[in-house]
């Protein structure tokens, strides 16, 4: 149960699936010693940890700034206060895809 109901139940349930899920990817990959592949995994495990940063950010500018209804913010905010975040990891990994890595980097 969250406050906002359903939607922001379904968008918090979601941001704590797809944390531990990276995590947890990142930590296997660590222990196979695939460190490439654990970088990627922990830079998006990192991105949803800041979700509650950036909920924290977006629930007073929504509704003191924007003038919207706390409630209805907060709907939206349970969904935006991660997959934004999640974007940016997977541009940022995508961006440094192609480019060689420096020895102990």
């Amino acid at each position: 149960m969250a406050l906002g109901g359903p939607v922001s139940a379904a968008g918090f349930t979601a941001l704590a699936l797809a944390w531990v899920a990276s995590t947890a990817l990142g930590a296997r990959a660590a222990m196979r010693r695939r460190f490439d592949v654990h970088r990627g995994w922990m830079t998006r495990s990192a991105a949803l940890t800041f979700a509650a940063v950036t909920l924290r950010l977006l629930l007073p500018l929504s509704t003191r700034v924007m003038g919207f209804d706390f409630v209805t913010a907060y709907r939206a905010i349970a969904w935006l206060c991660w997959l934004p975040n999640l974007l940016v990891a997977e541009w940022w990994l995508r961006r440094d895809a192609g480019k060689p890595r420096r020895a102990g980097h």
